[in-house]
């Protein structure tokens, strides 16, 4: 027994002489193994967060970041081998950057990118709305955990949601989206400046060079050589089409667009008579004058009607050969022979040059003048202008010809067939200011070589467009009176979707939401006008064949992005917080905060739910320091959602104090920010006056008024609608240059 004993009592020593110690050299090994990959981990994903096009898009993966850098920042505090590592600084977060070229020379408006006002509200929309994806490419996850993760995205996606998120505008990209910790929208609103003169408070002039020679300030704020962590998007904003009326910063970027109607119409309806559905939607004689579309007061030419007779059924022979081999003096003499006088409707939309020496209006002649009748047709028209001095000038037309079945019984998929039936470059008549590459699409080279004129391009359309034949375009106005060109059958998109409100929605716009179609997404490349003739076309065929239903439904309110941010924030609406894949709506508890003039609080902010509302009637008023202030705070009363308002009078007398305390702000957004917060700065002038002077134009407009509208008073009325429409942004948000560890 006692042998027995002996022998376990060794074993025992033996056993415990062989278990390694906790702080011995095998449990360093392990720990310094697990460290080895945590670090690795954290340098990937840093990686992916710094060089990816769109960083870190996984809310999963964003926390597991926060809390590797955390653990390795703590680890290495004391180490002054990494302390210039930028992991020893702040964390790389989201950032609004242009798609092709993220890093931008902001200081070269040449690279600033050319933008709608509705473009913006559909990035706030993406940031506060868009849910974080759990699908990342090299993501490192166990097959198991993703197929979790991918589960709770399909049960989300059958949670109700507030607001339909639109697509990101195709010049953008939102980087790191996981990573929003707050978003900052601040409008600054100048108003009593020159519309023809620079504006010294405007961003474009605060980054010129200064006489002296010295660098601007903006331009050292931003400076990446400076170890900056925060990169700057500017933009080129023209925040509303037409001049019917003004709109403000607000009116355009706070209130939602109307989500798309539920389809009452039945799908299986029997087929219609297309040309019978189409001449349904024509525009009245009433219509045509307001909408502001050239209709003919008395003919001009100094033909006999038997002369103008012959003329007319000679043009309706001709065919594009015999009109492109034409010298330019004789396409105009005919042209004279059978031009018209117009007058104008009541809208005075874009200044296109009126009557000249050697440009006529002319009008389509009936099918009955031309040797072959046919039936009628349904034609889609879109023009391109350039900026020369007398006005804007055509540049390009593009024309397609509806092919589909017009007696209803079209086989498949031909129920909106098209085909282009004309598409030509114009030489201006006079030299070209601004070709408006942005919007037009045309370019210096492209019309270097062109010969056409537009008087060859009135003669196509008298052969090929007759007086019964229905043209399709979105307000046409512009493009007929561009063409000199007048047709009494039109239909007009921008009319036949106008809501209730009498609100004209753009042609992009349209297309986006009710035919799931993107257009007019080259970015700086401009417009396309075959394009855009397509999208009209399908737009007025889809309402002839569906009938009133097929349209955008409007809410008797219109939402209030802050007002759907709260009701996100409360009801968890917008995904579920505990998956980790929320959108930052769902996951914020931050309050949010209201800034600017008591009338703007009341107005647009009285009703959102804002847990704070803080009156600002100047920009020189000590409150406009609460806007970074909120920002900036690092306790948990930092502001997870901000909208301000500054207003900036823009006078001589307060343009210096004005412009201090505006460099003021934003250096305090720069630098005291934190990175995960984007930031909108967005500028405009003259909305006051502009709006003011619309309304006085208006009453002059009707014909019991005493009041008399001068020909000064309209120049200086389009100066300010000008000045109004073409506003400036700046995005905000963290370096896309941050370097790697």
């Amino acid at each position: 027994i006692e042998s027995k004993a002996k022998k376990q009592t060794t074993m025992s020593e033996q056993e415990v002489s062989a278990t390694p110690q906790l702080d011995g050299p095998p449990a360093q090994k392990k720990k310094h193994k697990k460290r080895k990959a945590s670090n690795g981990r954290l340098k990937k994903l840093w990686r992916r967060a710094t060089t990816h096009p769109k960083g870190i898009t996984s809310r999963n993966e964003w926390n597991e970041m926060l809390e590797l850098h955390s653990v390795w920042k703590t680890s290495h505090k004391d180490n002054p081998d990494v302390s210039n590592d930028p992991m020893m600084h702040s964390l790389p977060g989201p950032a609004v950057v242009l798609s092709k070229e993220p890093s931008q020379d902001f200081t070269c408006m040449e690279n600033w990118q050319a933008t709608e006002g509705s473009d913006h509200r559909d990035i706030i929309m993406n940031l506060l709305f868009r849910q974080s994806s759990s699908d990342d490419t090299g993501n490192g996850m166990q097959k198991k955990k993703k197929r979790k993760l991918e589960a709770a995205g399909r049960e989300l996606m059958r949670q109700p949601s507030l607001v339909n998120t639109p697509t990101l505008p195709s010049w953008s990209t939102v980087r790191n989206l996981s990573g929003m910790g707050g978003l900052a929208v601040i409008e600054i609103s100048i108003e009593d400046c020159d519309p023809g003169s620079p504006c010294p408070l405007m961003p474009s002039e605060r980054v010129k060079e200064v006489a002296d020679g010295k660098q601007p300030y903006w331009t050292t704020l931003f400076d990446n050589s400076n170890a900056c962590i925060k990169s700057i998007t500017a933009c080129k904003v023209k925040l509303f089409q037409g001049n019917k009326h003004p709109r403000c910063l607000s009116d355009v970027l706070m209130f939602l667009p109307p989500p798309v109607a539920q389809s009452e119409h039945d799908k299986n309806q029997k087929s219609v008579d297309m040309f019978d559905a189409m001449y349904d939607l024509r525009l009245t004689s009433n219509q045509l004058r307001s909408e502001g579309y050239p209709f003919v007061t008395d003919h001009a030419g100094s033909s006999t009607d038997a002369t103008k007779e012959s003329v007319e059924t000679k043009i309706g022979a001709y065919n594009k050969n015999d009109i492109d081999n034409m010298s330019t003096n004789f396409a105009l003499e005919l042209i004279k022979k059978i031009s018209v006088e117009v007058s104008y409707g009541d809208d005075n939309i874009e200044n296109v040059v009126d009557n000249t020496d050697d440009e006529h209006y002319v009008k389509t002649f009936s099918q009955n003048k031309v040797a072959s009748p046919r039936k009628p047709k349904i034609f889609s028209i879109d023009c391109e202008m350039v900026q020369t001095h007398a006005g804007m000038e055509l540049a390009r037309i593009s024309v397609v010809e509806f092919v589909g079945s017009i007696g209803g019984d079209e086989k498949e998929g031909d129920e909106e067939k098209s085909i282009l039936v004309l598409d030509e470059l114009v030489k201006p008549r006079r030299d070209v200011l601004d070709y408006l590459t942005h919007y037009s699409g045309v370019t210096p080279k492209m019309l270097s070589d062109v010969n056409t004129r537009i008087e060859s391009i009135q003669l196509l359309l008298l052969s090929l467009i007759h007086e019964e034949d229905v043209i399709i375009g979105h307000s046409a106005e512009n493009d007929l009176r561009a063409l000199r060109f007048v047709h009494s059958n039109i239909v007009d998109t921008s009319v036949l979707f106008r809501g209730d409100n009498g609100r004209k929605y753009s042609l992009k716009h349209l297309s986006n939401v009710l035919l799931s179609r993107q257009i007019q997404k080259c970015g700086s490349s401009g417009h396309c006008s075959q394009e855009d003739a397509e999208a009209s076309l399908i737009l007025a065929l889809r309402r002839a064949k569906y009938g009133s239903s097929f349209r955008l439904k409007e809410s008797a309110r219109h939402q209030n992005v802050l007002d759907v941010f709260q009701k996100s924030k409360a009801g968890g609406h917008t995904g579920d917080a505990n998956s980790g894949e929320s959108s930052f709506a769902g996951r914020n508890e931050r309050k949010s905060v209201c800034v600017g003039p008591s009338d703007w609080l009341t107005g647009r902010s009285g009703g959102n739910g804002s847990q704070h509302l803080l009156s600002c009637e100047s920009i020189l008023s000590s409150m406009a320091m609460a806007v970074p202030s909120w920002l900036a705070s690092k306790k948990p009363s930092r502001a997870g959602m901000l909208w301000a308002k500054l207003i900036c009078e823009g006078s001589h007398d307060r343009l210096k104090d004005e412009v201090k305390k505006q460099d003021e702000i934003i250096d305090s957004l720069v630098t005291d920010v934190s990175t995960d917060t984007p930031i909108l700065v967005i500028f405009q002038r003259n909305y006051a006056k502009a709006d003011a002077l619309t309304r006085q134009r208006k009453a002059a407009s009707n014909p019991k008024a005493t009041c008399v509208w001068s020909d000064c008073q309209e120049e200086e009325w389009k100066q300010y609608m000008s000045s109004c429409r073409n506003c400036e942004a700046l995005w905000i948000g963290s370096s896309c240059q941050q370097p790697r560890p």
